[in-house]
């Protein structure tokens, strides 16, 4: 099976540039939370498969694992299985760009190749690594702690089988809408045999929404012609009464008078009535002109000397169109400067903001970093440097052995006298020299009281020197820190001044911005009122204006002739109209009468139905259909459930108790026996004792649930036939006191016969007891500075 030989890391996470970390048969990565532990734990699942947990879960997008300073992260991990070496190296960009290499015994392989042969190789998919090589302390907590219910969701997930609860749940909720919509869908069927024949009447229930569709135009219509006509037949009928003759007498110039007044109404009904405004194309050549002359320096001064000099109606055109023209060149430029500058003003707002986020994060580090700071002040003040520290205390040893020497030197002396003076010599033991008992005493005096003095002097060296040891020390100790809090403090000092400057060049870009914005807004609005179209229907009711005005003339003087002679437009029109209008408004009252019945009647239609039957019928089938089907799904899938977990769990019993009893050896528990209690769902596990008793799983100690919880877990592996000879456990045993601790580096122990272990915890304690355990086993230290680091400890 494959083992970790190796992993590299280079600006993975918190890992910022290269790193290289060697594993043995056990390691334990120990460190503070955040230091890096479970990065490198990551970087094993995502050089394997090329995602991670968090990623999978939506925790985290994949980019999150590039180190926040990189564009580029890489992770490669080398396996061994005997005379077998597997490299795997996957690189990830910023721009999602994801490449693999696969080394296998010199060969190389790249791409879905790699990928295809990996998945081959490994015999595990991510989802069996995630239930039995990666051990969280969420796993094992579920079945040390939880309740029943609690611990059978453990074990179907190391099965497996919560796979199956989880397409229960979708097909559930599926099932429920489908009821639903099938109650809809009758309700809808019944309304559509209530209206067949109205359905029918019009051709299907398309043909009815059609029909209503054009029924509530024309009742908006008929409505305002029924007013008009109301208020016309009022006024007619006033009107109606007297003059019907002295027409034939002057027909040629009512002939004329008629011929002027078709053409006058065929004009102005072209022209809205003939409420055309002369001046309208005034305003549109001025505002042209306008703009122009406001761009002139970009289109050119002749366009507003052509707008202002044209008089007839083509050259007016041709001015109009060649200014419209060039208006529309110049919007398009102005809205790619737009675009332009926007562009400039995100980029430096963007880096305003990442400023920003470096300037909060340096503050944040700098009042993390103070108290060391400030501590360090404090021993300057004693200490002065850490090198005239150690030089003094250099010069304080010395003196400590000078003195030493002399203590010993009359420690001796004494010792030689004393002896000389109590044998009662007559010659100095050393010397040869006579001697007198009396000169003897007094030098033991000298040399005692001499001796005191240094002694005391000896404690009093010795007591500065710790005391500046200690000084020294701790300012060592602090350095570190002091050296990044100094770095820190000057690099806020230039994110400042780099703020400042991308602020202002953010400022000047949206200022630049909104003069553009401004000017194009403004050529905006003009080419919303004005195009193509709005200057040739401009001018061509301009030339019909022209007209109207010289009809309007005519037919005022012709109409004034006849006023001369008794004649006017009413004599002849009153009665004519006057039948006209009611005869009209009586048709149109009855059309709205009948339209108001109809469109009540295909309203209701329409709110009931929603579509035609065979349509509304398929749906009903489909929705029964899935239904039923639905149903045999979920029972199918629960009796899979059943027969899954039964199975599984006869299929592991055996080989489970085996490894149980492999991990567990304190003799008091000689097998568990692993049932399933199929009503509830439950598995029942208990202990048996060497005298036969049974105790069930609530009545265990932690400790010998977390070797039954292991035991399950790792003969599952067995069974699975899995080819990655690991077992990770990312804090696996947080918040439990130390008995349970001391089990677990037992397990440990145990399993480090079978299985390369790796074991991340923050508990320095915890971690010990491992190598205690295990005493050939690799202690890596995990900390973070500038960048995460892992290295072995001795």
């Amino acid at each position: 099976m494959w083992r970790i030989e190796r992993i590299e890391l280079e600006n993975f996470r918190s890992y910022k540039g290269r790193h290289v970390v060697s594993l043995g048969d056990v390691n334990i990565l120990w460190g503070r939370i955040g230091a890096g532990k479970t990065s490198l734990l990551y970087a094993v699942e995502y050089a394997l498969y090329g995602r991670q947990l968090e990623v999978k879960e939506r925790v985290a997008k994949l980019l999150d694992l590039i180190n926040v300073e990189a564009h580029e992260m890489r992770v490669s991990l080398v396996l061994s299985d005997g005379g077998r070496l597997l490299e795997i190296e996957r690189r990830l960009g910023r721009r999602g760009d994801e490449k693999i290499v696969v080394r296998i015994n010199g060969e190389e392989l790249r791409g879905r190749e790699a990928e295809r042969r990996l998945e081959e190789l490994l015999g595990a998919d991510e989802d069996i690594y995630e239930r039995l090589i990666y051990i969280s302390h969420r796993t094992l907590e579920g079945f040390i702690y939880g309740t029943s219910q609690k611990r059978s969701l453990t074990v179907d997930r190391l099965f497996g089988i919560d796979v199956i609860d989880s397409v229960v749940r979708v097909v559930s909720s599926v099932e429920k809408s489908l009821l639903a919509k099938a109650e809809e869908l009758r309700g809808r069927l019944a309304a559509y045999e209530k209206y067949k024949e109205v359905i029918r009447r019009y051709g299907g229930f398309a043909g009815v929404k059609k029909r209503l569709e054009d029924l509530t135009k024309e009742v908006e219509t008929l409505e305002e012609r029924e007013a008009a006509l109301s208020r016309d037949a009022e006024d007619l009928a006033r009107k109606r009464a007297e003059h019907l003759a002295k027409l034939r007498e002057h027909e040629s110039m009512l002939l004329e008078y008629y011929k002027t007044r078709s053409e006058l109404e065929v004009l102005e009904s072209a022209t809205e009535g003939g409420t055309y405004d002369l001046s309208t194309v005034e305003k549109l050549r001025d505002a042209l002109r306008e703009a122009v002359e406001e761009f002139e320096h970009v289109v050119g001064e002749e366009l507003a000397e052509k707008l202002s000099k044209a008089g007839d109606v083509e050259s007016l055109s041709i001015a109009m169109m060649d200014a419209y023209n060039a208006l529309s060149r110049l919007q398009n430029e102005l809205e790619a400067q737009i675009a332009e500058a926007k562009k400039l003003y995100e980029q430096y707002s963007a880096r305003v903001r990442k400023i920003d986020e470096e300037i909060a994060e340096a503050r944040d580090r700098l009042r993390r970093l103070e108290k060391y700071y400030a501590r360090f002040k404090e021993l300057q003040k004693t200490i002065q440097s850490v090198d005239s520290a150690r030089a003094s205390l250099a010069e304080l040893r010395r003196q400590i052995q000078t003195l030493e020497r002399e203590v010993s030197y009359s420690s001796a002396l004494r010792v030689v006298a004393l002896y000389a003076a109590e044998t009662g010599a007559e010659k100095c033991p050393i010397c040869g020299a006579p001697v007198r008992k009396e000169d003897l005493l007094r030098r033991v005096e000298e040399v005692e009281a001499r001796h005191g003095t240094l002694i005391k002097e000896v404690e009093e060296l010795k007591e500065r020197a710790s005391q500046l040891e200690k000084a020294v020390e701790e300012a060592e100790a602090l350095s570190g820190e002091v050296a990044e809090y100094l770095a820190v403090k000057t690099r806020l000092e230039e994110l400042e001044t780099e703020r400042e400057e991308a602020a202002k060049k953010a400022l000047q870009a949206e200022k630049s911005l909104k003069q553009l914005e401004k000017k194009t807004e403004r050529l905006r609005l003009l080419l919303a009122r004005v195009d193509r179209r709005t200057i040739s229907d401009t001018l061509a009711k301009y030339g019909r204006a022209v007209r109207i005005r010289e009809l309007r003339k005519r037919l005022r003087e012709i109409e004034d002739s006849l006023k001369r002679i008794g004649i006017t437009s009413d004599v002849i029109s009153i009665d004519v109209n006057w039948r006209e209008v009611v005869e009209e408004l009586e048709k149109t009252s009855r059309r709205l009468a009948e339209a108001y019945r109809e469109r009540a009647l295909l309203e209701e239609v329409v709110r009931e139905v929603g579509e035609n039957a065979e349509a509304l019928k398929k749906k009903l089938d489909n929705a029964l259909y899935a239904y039923g089907k639905l149903q045999e799904v979920k029972a199918k899938l629960e009796l899979a459930k059943i027969n899954a977990r039964a199975r599984l769990l006869e299929v592991a019993r055996s080989r489970f108790n085996e490894v149980f009893t492999s991990l567990y050896r304190y003799g008091d528990i000689v097998r568990v026996d692993a049932d399933l209690e199929q009503r509830r769902g439950f598995y029942d596990f208990h202990a048996i004792t060497p005298s036969g008793d049974r105790y069930g799983i609530s009545k265990l100690s932690d400790g010998q649930r977390l070797s039954i919880a292991l035991a399950l877990a790792l003969a599952l592996r067995d069974i699975a036939r899995i080819n990655l000879g690991f077992v990770i456990f990312d804090e696996p045993i947080p918040y439990v006191d130390v008995n349970i601790r001391r089990a677990f580096a037992e397990v440990v122990k145990a399993l480090a016969s079978r299985f390369q272990i790796v074991v991340a915890t923050q508990s320095r304690e915890f971690a010990e007891m491992i190598k205690e355990a295990v005493p050939n086993a690799l202690l890596f230290k995990v900390d973070k500075k500038e960048s995460s680091e892992a290295v072995v400890e001795s």
